[in-house]
């Protein structure tokens, strides 16, 4: 069990990092509005980071160790396209959000 928190300890850290900006100018600029803070946006950001994160760990091993990515061709497919997946869920949640973290009224 040590070793798995070990393991995701720096994804964990980075996906975090990756939300706090957006998640301080959602608090900074619609303070003034009685809304709910959105937890559940942001948490979704975070685990989208999270998971292309663990799923970039193999590749970027490999390659440190010099081993040839085409190794498994199938493999190597199946994770690039999961990734630009993931990719395009992230970047499509923060342009539709962006108005909202940037405070403007009604932005849903």
């Amino acid at each position: 069990m040590q070793n798995i928190l070990t393991k995701f300890k720096s994804p964990v850290l980075i996906s975090l990092l990756l939300v706090i900006p957006f998640i301080l100018l959602e608090w900074v600029n619609r303070r003034s509005y009685n809304e709910e803070f959105p937890y559940s946006l942001f948490g979704f950001l975070w685990l989208l980071s999270l998971l292309f994160l663990i799923t970039m760990m193999p590749l970027v091993r490999t390659v440190r160790a010099g081993t040839s990515l085409l190794a498994a061709p199938v493999v190597l497919l199946l994770r690039v396209v999961f990734l630009a997946f993931i990719a395009w869920m992230w970047l499509s949640m923060v342009i539709d959000q962006m108005p909202c973290f940037l405070g403007v009224p009604n932005c849903d």
